[in-house]
């Protein structure tokens, strides 16, 4: 359920974007005044089907009922691509399996 305090709390980078510069700018930060702020489109939702797979994935359940995921992926050379790529598996396996997930790319 939205609330009003929900909304405040995005709706204030809406109304003023600049906010994030001075504020980063407060605590050493550098981030970048911008010439233009877009809007985009809040709606994640996937239209086509993509294939995504990982290298290997394994699951680890201790005795004590913790659990971990292990994402492992192989790279014989740079690609610029994979950061995002890694970062998506990371983050669709947390919402799948409920478990945090660590990456090991193997070079």
């Amino acid at each position: 359920m939205v609330s009003s305090s929900h909304e405040a709390m995005h709706r204030i980078f809406q109304e003023d974007p600049g906010i994030f510069a001075r504020t980063f700018e407060k605590f050493g930060v550098p981030f970048a005044h911008s010439v233009q702020v877009s809007y985009l489109p809040t709606d994640l939702t996937e239209i086509q089907p993509l294939e995504r797979r990982v290298d290997t994935l394994l699951r680890f359940d201790g005795a004590d009922g913790d659990s971990r995921l292990l994402l492992v992926e192989a790279q014989s050379k740079r690609d610029p691509a994979k950061p995002s790529s890694w970062a998506y598996y990371a983050s669709h396996l947390h919402a799948k399996y409920k478990v945090p997930p660590l990456l090991l790319v193997v070079c």
